[in-house]
């Protein structure tokens, strides 16, 4: 794999499917707050579920009318449960960026849907906080990941020109697609790779090693 033929500043994680597995933790939760309003998720597909707001999420489970009261189900169970302790990063993926990291060349930072605190909090329990100069997750202010992106680049004065996107969903392309942000897209996350194939993006990365590939 050779390496992007433009030179990047900033660049810019998703989380969720992309940094950590937070599969186990986000479905437990989701099943939990399903069952609270009478839903077995037992044989349900929720992987477009990690990476979205809840605010989506929700709406297509169960309707808007429930969206606020399961929103905030959801955010005690991932505590109660320990959700965050429940995931762990892609083989790789530290690796990867203590190398970014110590290459001098990039600014790097995380922009997710994930709530702030939680994103804060898994930061620190897999000790990654170091790596990013920036973490924007979601606020009441800032739901989608076009949001996310676009304080965070007019916060810290960054040209989106500057900039590149890496997430795994079609959420992470589209909200770096609306800010002018190029996108490289993991396969190793929760979108189906077709989505991806077909997307706008300048590169696809089966592993964190091939990020690495891309950008050394």
């Amino acid at each position: 794999m050779k390496a992007l033929s433009k030179r990047y500043k900033y660049i810019i994680f998703d989380f969720d499917g992309t940094i950590n597995n937070t599969a186990p933790g986000i479905y437990a939760t989701f099943t939990a707050v399903l069952a609270h309003f009478g839903i077995d998720a037992s044989n349900m597909d929720l992987s477009e579920h990690i990476g979205p707001p809840l605010a989506y999420s929700y709406n297509k489970l169960l309707g808007a009318q429930y969206v606020d009261e399961a929103i905030a189900l959801h955010r005690k169970i991932f505590v109660d449960i320990n959700a965050v302790e429940q995931s762990y990063p892609y083989d790789g993926a530290v690796e990867a960026l203590d190398a970014l990291y110590a290459c001098g060349k990039y600014v790097l930072a995380v922009a997710s849907c994930k709530y702030q605190p939680h994103l804060i909090r898994s930061l620190e329990v897999f000790g990654l906080t170091k790596y990013f100069k920036s973490v924007y997750a979601q606020i009441p202010t800032r739901l989608y990941k076009s949001d996310v992106l676009r304080e965070l680049i007019a916060d810290n004065g960054w040209n989106a020109a500057d900039c590149l996107m890496i997430g795994d969903t079609m959420h992470d392309v589209d909200g770096a697609n609306a800010n002018g942000i190029d996108v490289v897209a993991v396969t190793y996350g929760f979108e189906k790779r077709e989505r991806l194939e077909n997307a706008n993006v300048i590169a696809l990365a089966d592993t964190p090693q091939q990020i690495l590939q891309l950008l050394l």
